[in-house]
Formats: C-alpha cells, sequence, structure tokens
C-alpha cells in the first residue's frame, strides 16, 4: 500500500467568506455541579438550544466506572446514571456536553462508602451470633476457609494475589481486560498552529498530550504520548492561541472539515522504548471533547482503548507556514547507509495508461531516525511490470491544465506534490530525514532525473541528480547500489 506522508505543513489560499446561519445559542439550564451520594442514581442535566445548524448533542465523561450511561436521546434534557461507589473515597467525573462548536461541562462529585458500625461482641463469649465462628477451631464448616490457608474453594482468590481467574483484573493495572480500557490524566499538552489563511475561515492544529513524558522538548525513554492532526475555526487571537472549544472525530476520508481529527502519519500513539526507539501506532478511532483547558481523548488503538484527560494551561506556537513543501536551506547528499530499499510494482495505480513502480528506503530504525526516501516513477503500457523498472526517469511535471496533476508520460517520475491544496499531505518522490521520532528534514524530489541500473551480480545502482522546489531549487544526489528487497 502506498504512503500518505503528512509533513504538518498547510498551503496558503485566500480567505474567503460567506454569509452563515445565525450564531447558534447553546447553554446550560441545570447546575453546573451535581451531588451525588454514594449509592448513586439517575440525575438530569437541562439546556437551552436555539440553532439553524443541523448538528447532534454529544456528551462524553471522563470517568466511565463512575458515569455508567449518558442518554441524550430527549430534546432539552441528558439523563446520566452515576455508579455507586463502593470505596472510601470520594470520586469526581467531568460530563462534556457539545453541540457542534458550541459545548460547555459538568462536573459529578460523589461522597465516599460510610462504614458501617461493628457489631458488638460479649467479651466473655467472643462469638458473634451473626458470626458464629468457634475461636477453637476457627474454620466455619458453613464458609469453610482455613486461615492457614486463606484461599476458599468456592472462590479461589488469593488474598496475598488478588486476581480472580474468572475476571483477571489487576488492582494494580490501571488497565481494564473487560473493557480494554486505561485511563491516563495527561499533565502536558504541547501544540502548533499553522495560521488563519491556511484553509480559508479553518486551520490546522497539532497537538501532544503526554504524562510526564516530554522533558526540555525531548520524548523520555519508557514514555508515551499521543499526537493528533485537529481542523478547527481559525484562532480568535493569535497571541494566545487555544484549540477551539468543540467535539472533534477521526477523519477516515480526510476531508478537512471543522472539527475533525485527520487520519495522517501525525495522529498516533507513540511509545518510547527503554533504548529511545519510538513505536507510532495509529488510532483504529478517536473522539476529542475541548472546553476551555478541559481536554478529553477517547483513542482505540488496536485492541485497547484510552481515556486521556488534561486539565491545566498549555501553550501553542505559531508556526507560519513556507509556499514551498521544501526545508533544505542547501545541496543535499543522501545518506542511505543502515537503511533498506524495497521495490513495487503497482499497475496502472495512477489510472494513466502506465506502470507505476514505487522504490522505498527505510532505515535499521524505521520513522525514528535517519533517511526515509520514495521515488515514484512511471515505465510503459505495459500495466503488468512485464518491462520491469530499469531506466532514466526525468520529471514529469505538471499539466498546463490543472498544475495540481502531474503530466503523465512514459519513463517519468512523479515529482513530489500536495495531494490538496489546502494540505501537505504528500504523494510522488519525497526525501525525509529523521532525528529522534522528528522529521528535520524535509524535500519532495521535484526536477531533474534520476537513472537505475541492474548489476551482473544481481545488486541495483541509484544515481540521483535532482533539485527540490525551492526557488532557486537546491540540489538532491544520490550514488547507491544494493540489493533491492
Amino acid at each position: 500500500m502506498k504512503k500518505l506522508l503528512f509533513l504538518a505543513i498547510i498551503a496558503l489560499m485566500t480567505l474567503t467568506y460567506a454569509c452563515g446561519p445565525k450564531e447558534t445559542i447553546f447553554e446550560l439550564t441545570s447546575d453546573s455541579v451535581i451531588n451525588a451520594p454514594s449509592q448513586g442514581g439517575e440525575y438530569t442535566i437541562t439546556y437551552n438550544l436555539v440553532t439553524e445548524e443541523v448538528n447532534t448533542i454529544k456528551a462524553v465523561s471522563d470517568n466511565k466506572e463512575m458515569i455508567k450511561s449518558i442518554d441524550t436521546q430527549t430534546d432539552g434534557c441528558i439523563y446520566i446514571q452515576v455508579a455507586e461507589n463502593t470505596t472510601t473515597q470520594s470520586r469526581e467525573a467531568t460530563i462534556l456536553v457539545s453541540y457542534g462548536s458550541k459545548c460547555f461541562d459538568v462536573t459529578v462529585e460523589q461522597a465516599e462508602k460510610t462504614k458501617e458500625p461493628e457489631t458488638p461482641v460479649d467479651p466473655e463469649n467472643p462469638v458473634d451470633p451473626e458470626n458464629p465462628v468457634d475461636p477453637e477451631n476457627p474454620v466455619d464448616p458453613e464458609n469453610p476457609v482455613d486461615p492457614e490457608n486463606p484461599v476458599d474453594p468456592e472462590n479461589p482468590v488469593d488474598p496475598e494475589n488478588p486476581v480472580d481467574p474468572e475476571d483477571p483484573e489487576d488492582p494494580e493495572d490501571p488497565y481494564d481486560p473487560d473493557g480494554h480500557i486505561i485511563n491516563i490524566e495527561a499533565n502536558q499538552l504541547f501544540g502548533s498552529y499553522y495560521g488563519a489563511n491556511s484553509m480559508g475561515n479553518s486551520s490546522l492544529y497539532w497537538i501532544i498530550l503526554s504524562k510526564d513524558g516530554i522533558v526540555d522538548g525531548v520524548a523520555t525513554p519508557n514514555s508515551e504520548y499521543f499526537r493528533l492532526d485537529l481542523i478547527g475555526p481559525a484562532a480568535a487571537d493569535e497571541n494566545n492561541i487555544r484549540i477551539p472549544d468543540g467535539h472533534y472525530t477521526l477523519d477516515i476520508e480526510n476531508t478537512f472539515n471543522d472539527f475533525s481529527i485527520l487520519k495522517t502519519n501525525n495522529t498516533d500513539y507513540a511509545y518510547i522504548n527503554n533504548a529511545g526507539e519510538q513505536i507510532s501506532t495509529p488510532f483504529t478511532y478517536a473522539e476529542l471533547e475541548v472546553y476551555g483547558n478541559s481536554i478529553f481523548l477517547m483513542a482505540v488503538v488496536e485492541d485497547k482503548e484510552y481515556h486521556v484527560s488534561f486539565n491545566g494551561d498549555y501553550t501553542i506556537d505559531y508556526n507560519q507556514l513556507s509556499e514551498t513543501i521544501s526545508s533544505l536551506t542547501s545541496d543535499y547528499e543522501i545518506n542511505l547507509s543502515n537503511c533498506t530499499g524495497t521495490v513495487k510494482c503497482y499497475g496502472d495505480y495512477w489510472n494513466c495508461g502506465y506502470c507505476n513502480w514505487g522504490i522505498e528506503f527505510v532505515c535499521d530504525k524505521g520513522l525514528n531516525e535517519g533517511t526515509f526516501l520514495v521515488l515514484d516513477f512511471l515505465t510503459d503500457t505495459n500495466t503488468n511490470g512485464a518491462s520491469g523498472f530499469e531506466g532514466t526517469y526525468r520529471s514529469s511535471g505538471f499539466m498546463e491544465e490543472d498544475p495540481t496533476q502531474p503530466a503523465w508520460d512514459a519513463y517519468k517520475f512523479i515529482p513530489g506534490f500536495r495531494l490538496s491544496d489546502i494540505s501537505n499531505d504528500m504523494l510522488g518522490s519525497v526525501l525525509v530525514e529523521y532525528i529522534d521520532g522528528i522529521a528535520v528534514e524535509q524535500a519532495p524530489i521535484y526536477n531533474g532525473e534520476f537513472t537505475i541500473t541492474k548489476n551482473s551480480n544481481g545488486t541495483h545502482t541509484i544515481v540521483i541528480n535532482a533539485t527540490d522546489d525551492a526557488v532557486p531549487g537546491h540540489k538532491i544526489t544520490l550514488n547507491w547500489t544494493g540489493v533491492l528487497q
């Protein structure tokens, strides 16, 4: 499958304005704090909604163990079910309620369970009539648990290792195997904002959530963090940038609609192992609720569901966008040491009548350290790949009638280009250099040529003499010989 490379830059475009519907009114009309007793119960949140928009009420809790259910089906009312608190600690949950970009939150505070008074025991007859265990023979025939071996055969849970084999939840581990839920209270939020004119009245925000995982801007070993590309309204104050309030959902198709989480290489769960290597896993599903400085992320990663909450101040940096994709400031010689190259035939991938091939180099540490290089090129009309992939390939350039589309032709390479005019999702021939999981250099292979030669010993030689998309362009060169898998 072809890789879509997202480099967290959005193309500039002219602002457009249009008259829209009247502003939506969405406000809480009941108390913002609900006090619940330890036994729990059902409670009602009421609100007032006046709108011309077509949207839905969404509500999510940061404590699903405490808030058993949330019912939003009745206009003007939200019914919540608070579970019984069986612990001796009070607890709290925040419910974030949203309608489009409007939202409010409600806090539920629940009391701890009170201890029941102990049954008095007669000192002259220390046998509790409600618990008739003979002190001379402390084994109750109706509850035959031997104090020397306190494992009940009817309920084989060892009190020194209290893991029930029928419900194997480790009380010391926050991971719930039944619901596959992991709760994380993040205390770090970092982010970047890419400008009000990046896509009309919307913009891109890139944020990282972590709990003690980043020190002086560097991810620490044995840490984890969550990265998200968000599309939302442009920042109201560029001197104090906030993530816009609202409910964001994972956008599988990357439509770039407001209040969406883009499914890109910058949206994922990342774990840094003890060796400092980054292991990234994309989200299967995700929702993000933002209300002021309260943020709640629900993300499904493989078979786990993460509930990540953040409350506190944060800083979003303003990143000015470049008109070009390339970040190079000088000529660049590609280093493919410790990298592995693979070649694959994609048939008529571009629906242009020519066979498409791709060569990809990834270094041993993956997209964590070293070079990532993609060469995307066309051979001839034998779309089954029968002609092989050796030859000399020159840049296809772009069509005069549509400058966003490569000028498809035989023995041309596809320059690195933006997938759309509002993003830097890239396809084509691309070069990226990584250090500690961060792209420090990036450039499209844009103009020039490269040659692929097959040698008698089974290896291939690739020679690149190309430039990036800067004006004037920076030279990008390579002379590599090795085995393509």
